[in-house]
């Protein structure tokens, strides 16, 4: 049986490249006979150009993932299908897990996944007329048969390496500057407000550990697979949070390079890292660490996102990583429930305080399924518009602080990373690169956001490409 993957990347800017977890459930597929076809979205197509993917393809299954923003072309693209194709269609991913009610009724989807999607698709694969297969939700006669969520996958080594033969790897990994992004794990015990995590842990209560890691071995022979496939300069580490298990993480930090020399970069908790974390992730390679701030003010982190981390703990874990070299990103929000223009302020700050190597910013979006997502609709947040992006505009309405003040900040604060990127540049391109971003600040306004963000995007991987020729 032919299964035909469709996954929307439209102006996302931020997704890495690949999808780990179709990777993965084709990897499962394909060991089991089945033949795998993907169509990576990454541009808003016309009815007819994706109806003449379909009739090329020819599936006998058609299987859509998405995250929320992108969620709409699902029930478009699957709409325009199912108008000219007798095929059956699935859709699974995180919204359609925490929402599934509203997936099922897209009148273009005929089944919807919840939770982990390797074992459910392919046992629908291999017989389409099941409806009682778990994590499946079936529409037949008029019904929907709700099956139960199975239990979660442990351990991870027992799947199969994830297949990315779909992608074009090889352009993802040119276009990334040599950076290739992998997963080491699943899940994560933090239960912040604002994060699918919590909601995912929840629904899954009584499934299994919901937290998991691969063995370091496991790991590093992917890792080895790729390199010797893709021409791999540097792995990015996708994972909510590395190091959650300080054994796994210094028993990859004296292993790693054993076997390789190539650069990597991670994600962190400010209040999980420590001297000796940090030092022997510098040893190990690693080159730069992402830590999440999402606000300034304690309050919001502590009473609405339930990230109980200190100003102080942030401080000390940007500066002891730079104390060993490493560089820094950090990750922020604006727009949150209850932040006011001082709060939101205190970000910036912070941010000027810590001196990240790399800013990210983006405009909070409320996730239905989360807890936040209930304090906007309980406190009538919520406004008519939708983003398919999260660095076009807030999809709020505040008391607490007007959507031109929210703007305003917003391209304060965009300024400045864009400032502290072009500082890691050579010192003859900081003035030009300065003037030319606040001319399309001051000429664009927020539009300039998306311009600044394509143009640089384009330029530091060029100019971070001739670096290492040098």
């Amino acid at each position: 049986m032919k299964i035909h993957f469709i996954y929307s990347d439209v102006s996302t800017y931020y997704y890495p490249g690949v999808h780990h977890g179709l990777a993965s459930i084709s990897s499962v597929l394909k060991s089991h006979g089945h033949l795998v076809s993907m169509h990576h979205v990454k541009k808003e197509p016309s009815r007819n150009e994706m109806l003449d993917v379909i009739q090329r393809e020819c599936p006998d299954l058609i299987a859509f993932s998405s995250v929320t923003n992108q969620i709409e072309y699902v029930d478009t693209w699957s709409r325009w299908i199912k108008q000219e194709f007798a095929v059956p269609t699935i859709c699974g991913g995180i919204h359609a897990t925490l929402n599934p009610e509203e997936v099922i009724g897209f009148d273009g989807i005929d089944v919807v996944c919840r939770g982990e999607g390797e074992y459910p698709v392919l046992e629908l694969a291999d017989d389409l007329g099941r409806t009682d297969i778990g994590n499946l939700w079936v529409k037949r006669d008029g019904d929907t048969i709700k099956n139960p969520l199975r239990p979660l996958i442990s351990p991870l080594d027992d799947l199969p390496y994830p297949d990315y033969t779909s992608f074009d790897c090889k352009t993802i990994v040119k276009d990334r500057n040599g950076d290739f992004a992998i997963l080491a794990s699943r899940g994560c015990p933090f239960n912040c407000t604002y994060c699918c995590n919590h909601a995912l842990s929840k629904l899954h209560e009584g499934k299994g550990k919901y937290f998991r890691l691969r063995s370091v071995g496991n790991v590093l022979e992917e890792l080895k697979l790729l390199t010797d496939k893709y021409p791999i300069r540097h792995f990015t580490f996708a994972d909510d949070v590395f190091g959650l298990s300080r054994d796994w993480a210094l028993e990859f930090c004296e292993e790693y390079p054993r076997k390789f020399d190539l650069e990597f970069e991670c994600n962190a908790r400010a209040e999980m890292v420590d001297e000796e974390l940090l030092e022997s992730l510098r040893s190990a390679n690693c080159t730069q660490i992402n830590f999440g701030i999402e606000s300034g003010s304690e309050w919001i982190r502590k009473e609405v996102l339930k990230r109980s981390m200190s100003n102080e703990q942030i401080i000390k874990a940007f500066d002891t990583a730079h104390k060993f070299g490493i560089k820094t990103l950090s990750y922020n929000m604006i727009g949150l429930p209850y932040e006011t223009p001082e709060m939101i302020r205190e970000t910036i700050n912070l941010n000027k305080r810590v001196a990240p190597s790399r800013i990210a910013i983006f405009f909070f979006y409320p996730y239905p399924g989360t807890e936040l997502y209930e304090v906007c609709k309980k406190e009538g947040f919520l406004s008519e518009r939708h983003s398919r992006s999260y660095v076009s505009e807030s999809v709020l309405e505040l008391p607490t602080v007007t959507t031109k003040e929210l703007q305003k900040l917003y391209t304060e604060f965009y300024r400045y990373a864009i400032e502290r990127r072009i500082q890691s540049f050579h010192p003859l391109l900081h003035s030009p690169l300065k003037i030319a971003s606040y001319i399309l600040i001051t000429l664009l306004g927020k539009r300039a956001i998306e311009v600044l963000m394509k143009t640089y995007l384009r330029f530091f991987q060029v100019f971070s490409f001739l670096e290492t020729r040098r």
